[in-house]
């Protein structure tokens, strides 16, 4: 079983078991943080896999929906995402102008994801 916490409003019909946060990609990345610390784990990467997608303003990842001990691998995985999301935005901006394109994207690419699992 698994949940999605995602920040893109297309994906909020594509399973019953999804958190909506009302805010940023890094904000996506923050809460996926907090639930694996109270026991979730990863189950896809967090991160995107091109470098311009590292400037979408939004993102979604599957965690499990079961909680047990903390997972280390997702812990670390996470934190990780996090601190190469800071440096890898650096001083760039997030491409707002193109945020419907990158919501379809992210929308294909959860849909991939949820297939594979």
């Amino acid at each position: 079983m698994h949940q999605i916490i995602t920040n893109n409003p297309l994906a909020k019909d594509v399973e019953k078991e999804i958190i909506l946060v009302d805010g940023s990609f890094r904000e996506v990345l923050t809460t996926v943080r907090d639930l694996i610390h109270k026991g979730h784990r990863l189950l896809t990467h967090p991160l995107p896999a091109s470098s311009r997608m590292f400037l979408s303003p939004v993102r979604s990842v599957v965690i499990s929906k079961e909680t047990k001990d903390l997972d280390e691998f997702s812990a670390t995985m996470i934190s990780e995402s996090i601190e190469l999301y800071d440096k890898h935005l650096g001083n760039r901006y997030i491409d707002e102008e193109h945020r419907k394109d990158y919501e379809q994207i992210d929308l294909d690419l959860l849909h991939s994801a949820l297939d594979e699992l």
